[in-house]
């Protein structure tokens, strides 16, 4: 048996691992059915059982193909299922709180009334328009000063046979792991020392403490996947320095350079702890929301509609790019 016949045959869940992920979605489903029919009211009850209709018939689906080839783990397609439950039934909430009219509060998941006046409150207001303009720049400063060093970094952590790369690289992990409430303190005295506290810019060397890291992390990545034989080869046909980057750097690194760029510019933006330390007149967007949530008219209906609205930009980036990101941040078995 070759060694692709093999893999593919290891690939193939077990009959026995089917059958135990189609009872517990049948199970699942039966559950969430009833607790529907018996506790919750129309047009939520609508919701339950349709998610309860899709967790029973994924059980039934993965009895029938239990004693099957297909590749197809319904741990997995079930995982998906629980997954799509958690993120989409709280954006419809969000939607519903954002969009119910000022003088009414949101009782159900789908909105009785629709209004878009917290959408246009939102857009016109200045307080907010400021703060989203501060969590731009702050991030897009970082986000430029982190890409190129990480770029260097990045480069030598893959290509640089030298002694105590691992134990930079950990070191590099730690810090994307370490928790930013720990080091406000000390920052914020640094800050204030230098007399730049309250200033947009004090935030910049703060973010980073989350761009740099990510960055490092995330393009080490791109550089471990770079097909590094082909550039070799280009340079062994006698190509110049010109035609090298040219014909191999920028097709190999330039698509995965941007989608690192963006996706860090996007992380940077949903900052919320250094901002709140650092900062309480030029905070970024998450930071003002949260100082002043009880300030805000209307405000959850504000925040639902602020919550959406910042929303979009990875949104958008997803729909783009799903395949560089899922190469960046997931892992391909096949």
């Amino acid at each position: 048996m070759s060694e692709r016949t093999m893999s593919n045959v290891a690939l193939v869940p077990s009959v026995r691992s089917r059958l135990w992920a189609s009872g517990i979605s049948f199970v699942l489903g039966f559950a969430v059915a009833n607790y529907g029919i018996l506790m919750i009211s129309k047009p939520d009850q609508w919701v339950w059982l349709g998610v309860a209709i899709l967790l029973m018939l994924t059980g039934a689906a993965g009895i029938l193909f239990a004693d099957t080839n297909k590749s197809v783990s319904f741990w997995a397609v079930l995982g998906i299922e629980v997954f799509l439950v958690f993120t989409l039934l709280p954006l419809l909430w969000t939607f519903t709180v954002a969009t119910t009219p000022s003088e009414l509060t949101a009782t159900s998941l789908w909105p009785d009334e629709v209004t878009w006046s917290a959408f246009s409150d939102v857009l016109g207001s200045d307080e907010l328009r400021r703060a989203a303009l501060t969590s731009a720049l702050v991030s897009g400063v970082a986000t430029l000063v982190s890409v190129p060093l990480a770029i260097g970094a990045s480069y030598a952590l893959v290509r640089v046979k030298t002694r105590g790369r691992r134990v930079v690289y950990a070191l590099v992990i730690a810090a994307l792991l370490m928790p930013l409430v720990a080091l406000t303190g000390p920052i914020a005295d640094q800050v204030i020392a230098f007399d730049r506290y309250g200033s947009r810019w004090a935030l910049v060397p703060a973010a980073l403490l989350i761009t740099l890291p990510l960055s490092i992390w995330l393009l080490v990545t791109v550089f471990k996947r770079a097909p590094w034989s082909l550039g070799d080869a280009v340079r062994a046909d006698g190509a110049t320095r010109r035609q090298w980057l040219v014909r191999f750097v920028v097709p190999a690194f330039a698509p995965g350079i941007l989608v690192v760029t963006l996706l860090v510019f996007v992380v940077g933006c949903q900052d919320y702890v250094l901002g709140a330390a650092l900062s309480t007149t030029d905070a970024p967007l998450p930071a003002s929301l949260l100082m002043a949530r009880g300030d805000l008219e209307s405000s959850s209906a504000t925040i639902a509609a602020v919550g959406l609205l910042w929303a979009i930009v990875p949104a958008m980036l997803l729909l783009v790019a799903p395949r560089r990101i899922h190469q960046l941040l997931g892992r391909s078995y096949r």
